[in-house]
């Protein structure tokens, strides 16, 4: 009885020093407001069970934010962008895929992919300067070869 007493105690010591640490080793690694300063999103670098992740986050501010989702370890996101009406915010995951969200319901509203992944490998290119056209339908941005130069225009429908 004694030895399963103190493996509790040992095991919400370890647990409560992992989040505790995990709450301590946050890091904003990219933030975007609204135009209208309303709404926030950010990926925040955090440690969770599995190594090194990123957390997605939207809100009004951080003390109402909703986390609406985990990136696993591998996986980054480089970029947020807002249509200029604040209706519509999308993270730029790896710099290939897009993934869009209604910020009043914090709920996903589409995801598109950018750039093919090759089968043989990593992706020959990744996005990078994402914008929203003026009535938020449709997306620019730069396709940018990985090594060596040559960025090309790129458009895309979004989601509705």
């Amino acid at each position: 009885m004694k030895r399963l007493l103190w493996f509790v105690l040992v095991l919400t010591v370890a647990v409560g020093a992992f989040f505790a640490g995990t709450k301590l080793a946050t890091h904003e690694a990219v933030f975007a407001a609204s135009a209208d300063g309303a709404h926030a999103a950010w990926a925040e670098d955090r440690r969770c069970w599995s190594g090194p992740c990123q957390a997605l986050w939207i809100g009004d501010g951080r003390s109402n934010a909703t986390r609406i989702g985990v990136l696993d370890q591998n996986s980054r996101c480089d970029e947020i962008v807002w249509t200029r009406d604040g209706s519509r915010v999308a993270f730029l995951i790896d710099g290939t895929q897009l993934r869009f969200y209604d910020p009043a319901s914090r709920a996903p509203a589409g995801q598109i992919t950018l750039v093919t992944p090759r089968a043989d490998g990593p992706p020959h290119a990744a996005v990078r300067g994402v914008t929203f056209s003026e009535n938020g339908k449709a997306i620019t941005f730069d396709e940018c070869p990985i090594g060596r130069s040559g960025c090309r225009a790129g458009f895309a429908a979004v989601p509705r």
